[in-house]
């Protein structure tokens, strides 16, 4: 049993340097390209059904996005130092982004968002049959628009966060 738990703290370890050894840049640059990835997925009426259907890919999903707030908290505490060193005017334009995708786009928010999706989506597949089809069409049209207004904020946030951090040469 303890070799067993002092395999475990090696590998939570060694998993914590790995992180550690990687830049804070590369790190959100690959959780924007796996962002992107997912908001192109959530796009359209079958990715949102997927997402509301499919426990293991909601739940990659919500991983997704506390590891984005994470890695941004994390980020908002650098580029502060960085501010308070030289009162620069991109941190200054980072810190406010940030902030804002830490308060209007939380987990918390998106998990509320998401299940008034899910429910939206459930009344429209409900109400609809074959002989509605035109109906069911224009509503899943109206359903993606507002789904995209969303998803497109959250990613607009954080692919300018990630631009931000290329100009404030954190490497």
């Amino acid at each position: 049993m303890k070799k067993l738990v002092a395999f475990f703290l090696l590998i939570a370890g060694w998993s914590v340097s790995a992180q550690e050894n990687r830049s804070i840049v590369t790190i959100i640059d690959d959780l924007t390209v796996r962002w992107d990835q997912t908001a192109i997925e959530l796009k359209n009426y079958r990715g949102i059904h997927n997402f509301c259907d499919d426990d293991p890919y909601r739940e990659q999903t919500i991983e997704l996005l506390d590891e984005i707030h994470h890695w941004d908290t994390t980020l908002y505490f650098i580029v502060n130092e960085k501010f308070d060193i030289n009162e620069d005017k991109e941190a200054a334009e980072t810190l406010r982004d940030i902030e804002k995708l830490e308060t209007e786009y939380t987990t918390e928010n998106f998990k509320l968002f998401i299940q008034e999706e899910c429910d939206a989506l459930k009344v429209i597949e409900e109400h609809f049959d074959q002989e509605t089809v035109r109906k069911f069409e224009n509503e899943i049209k109206k359903f993606e628009k507002e789904s995209n207004k969303y998803i497109n904020s959250i990613t607009y946030r954080i692919d300018i966060i990630d631009e931000h951090i290329h100009h404030l040469k954190l490497d």
